[in-house]
């Protein structure tokens, strides 16, 4: 499987400077994460939702030990694609 660099491949489509581009990306990272830190949802037109979510505190087990092990309440993200995402992914 190809590795893609998102800098390299909307450069070549945009004819921008690949450092240009580089800096786009990475303040739209810093502002998505800014969002995401805040507590709110970031909508990814048309790719999907990443929302953070709490979960709760549980115990887990040691695959090895099966020894039980306390799991802290914690956030985490989660990504849920759009109908039309998931209908290309699907074709």
């Amino acid at each position: 499987m190809r590795r893609v660099t998102i800098v390299k491949a909307v450069a070549d489509k945009t004819g921008l400077e690949q450092k240009l581009v580089a800096r786009i990306i990475k303040e739209f990272l810093a502002e998505t994460e800014t969002a995401l830190l805040a507590g709110q949802p970031v909508q990814l037109r048309p790719l999907g939702t990443l929302t953070p979510r709490r979960r709760r505190a549980k115990t887990g087990r040691n695959p090895f030990t099966n020894q039980p092990i306390p799991v802290p309440e914690h956030l985490t993200l989660v990504f849920k694609p759009s109908r039309r995402a998931k209908k290309r992914l699907n074709q």
